[in-house]
């Protein structure tokens, strides 16, 4: 499909890109001398720009609080615009009579998605703002690039993903989850849940965001070292065959409490000594055990806390984000991070730990430009320091997972806690969003090991509708004890349903809900090693994953049985098909 891109600054000028062609399409490059002094630029194309009516649609990426990655048919509408920014990857498909393209965008400099429709015709266009007034924004600094990938004209949703999946796979970019999975922590994980233990927690958010050893608000004890034995020994009881249990909070001052300080262990978890016996403990039991951490918010509380690693930004001004247990969470910048992790992370394997080490945020957020002098940090460098990051993390604990999925952090990444948010912080009225389809989990899946959205966690105790996700989206086991710990203002997102471990009875019920997890997904196990070919929602209320084998996944989201093929399909059910 032949795509005609250009770029407008702030000024009205209109700039043209310098292409190439590739043996997919074509490489597009507006070189950063042309745009050096501008503060904002519009990017699109005459052929994006569709009128109402016309045949076929925009395929959008998802940002991280959406179920799904938005497909935008042309349908009559009113005028309206609506942009947004962090997309999960970095790309965009469009489909109509003339063709197919997906549009890739080398990840260079932070930029938002804008999809509008005026006087009956929609258009598409990245927006870029280098203005000083963005304190978080990157100056110009290098060029834009995108590239086109063409595709046939009767290119379906699977065909997209297959299109993208090859190329990062050809340039080394991502790899395969069977080659992950020579490594024994990340084969477990394919066969076996995710069990993780909020222990401790301050209040979240918290009304003291400057703490000291002085000011420094009681901590909430959940859940203590030798709760968390009395959980592997429960688990030994009904019969798990194997888990991974994974300690978040175990560290001082808890969950989000005193980062990047880790140790020690919080005595009134019972400290160092009692993290060890139970590290051994549930080794012993023939279990797996990781631990959660944090390189990326720091607290003024902690021992290590040193002001020259946190970011500064454009404005001159420290740069930190939202408010947790540990008060005010400053940023820390990544080339500090790497510092911090040599410092700090040896002495965590050094515990013996074996399963998929955890290290918070990193790859749910994009990069902070930093304009510290002694540490100055781009977008692209940024970027460039998380996949090192990673790969040392991988390489040190035999397997790395994080909270999301940003596509720049895939390489090294094993396992995501979820996707996305998905609708864990309610439904969002998204503007031309009639439709969201699991393009991500189409590329991906093969690639890595995931839980689909963030109200999955717990999915044996959660709705229905959670449940068939969780399943039609390929996502490995995740269990959570103590997901809710957000108080006051604060979101709990992880779903409905938590599992608790108040006594022994909570212990009992809560790993009755792992032991019905691990046995329904038991037969789905050996798909996380197959691509998914592609994926229907369908009117009637069926959604149909239909993996590379031939195999298929079938889902009734309708309130009465529907038939697929020859199945019938009651409501609420997943079949393997």
């Amino acid at each position: 499909m032949n795509l005609n891109f250009f770029a407008v600054d702030d000024k009205g000028n209109r700039l043209f890109f310098e292409s190439s062609a590739t043996e997919q399409g074509m490489i597009l490059t507006l070189k950063k001398e042309d745009f050096v002094e501008a503060k904002s630029l519009r990017i699109t194309a005459t052929e994006l720009w569709r009128p109402v009516g016309s045949e076929g649609y925009y395929l959008l990426p998802r940002h991280i609080r959406m179920m799904g990655d938005p497909v935008v048919e042309f349908i009559s509408r009113p005028d309206m615009v609506y942009a947004y920014s962090r997309p999960l990857m970095s790309l965009f498909g469009i489909k109509t009579a003339e063709g197919a393209s997906l549009i890739r965008v080398v990840r260079n400099y932070k930029y938002r998605m804008e999809i509008a429709v005026k006087s009956g015709v929609y258009s598409l266009s990245l927006l870029f703002d280098f203005s000083e007034a963005n304190a978080v924004s990157d100056p110009v600094y290098d060029d834009i690039t995108l590239e086109i990938v063409d595709l046939p004209a009767n290119a379906s949703l699977g065909e997209f993903a297959k299109a993208e999946r090859e190329l990062r796979l050809a340039r080394g970019e991502i790899s395969l989850l069977a080659e992950k999975c020579r490594r024994a922590p990340v084969e477990y994980a394919r066969k076996y849940p995710l069990i993780r233990i909020r222990m401790g927690w301050k209040e979240s958010p918290c009304k003291i965001w400057h703490q000291n050893e002085q000011n420094e608000p009681d901590m909430y004890v959940a859940c203590t070292f030798k709760t968390v034995r009395d959980i592997a020994h429960e688990l030994k009881k009904q019969g798990v065959a194997g888990a991974e249990l994974q300690l978040v909070g175990w560290n001082i001052g808890g969950h989000d409490g005193r980062f990047p300080q880790l140790f020690p262990a919080d005595a009134r978890l019972g400290g160092d000594e009692e993290l060890k016996k139970t590290v051994e403990y549930v080794k012993q039991l023939g279990y797996r055990i990781s631990l959660h951490t944090n390189l990326i918010d720091a607290y003024e509380i902690a021992d290590t806390y040193d002001w020259n690693d946190i970011v500064v930004n454009r404005k001159g001004d420290y740069h930190h984000v939202g408010n947790y247990s540990g008060g005010m969470p400053y940023h820390t910048c990544l080339l500090k991070q790497v510092k911090n992790e040599a410092r700090d992370y040896p002495a965590v394997a050094a515990l013996g730990v074996n399963g998929l080490h955890f290290t918070d945020v990193i790859s749910i957020v994009e990069p902070d430009a930093c304009f510290n002098p002694d540490h100055p940090c781009t977008t692209a460098q940024g970027i460039r320091t998380v996949e090192q990051l990673c790969k040392t993390m991988q390489e040190r604990f035999g397997g790395f997972s994080s909270e999301g999925t940003l596509d720049f952090a895939l390489k090294y990444l094993d396992y995501a806690l979820y996707v996305t948010f998905g609708d864990g912080f309610g439904d969002q009225d998204l503007p031309f969003c009639e439709k969201t389809v699991p393009f991500w989990e189409l590329i991906y899946h093969g690639i890595l090991l995931y839980n689909p959205t963030a109200p999955t966690v717990n999915f044996t105790v959660q709705p229905k509708r959670d449940q068939q996700i969780f399943f039609l989206r390929g996502g490995r086991p995740s269990f959570y004890f103590y997901s809710k710990f957000r108080t006051g203002t604060g979101k709990n997102w992880m779903g409905k349903n938590d599992l608790t471990a108040g006594s022994p009875e909570e212990i009992t019920a809560s790993v009755a809900a792992i032991a019905e997890g691990l046995k329904q997904y038991e037969p789905f196990a050996d798909r996380q090693l197959v691509f998914m070919k592609d994926y229907e929602v369908l009117d009637n209320g069926l959604e149909v994953a239909t993996y590379e084998d031939g195999v298929k996944i079938v889902g009734n989201f309708a309130d009465e049985e529907r038939w697929y093929e020859d199945c019938p399909v009651q409501p609420g059910e997943v079949r393997l098909k």
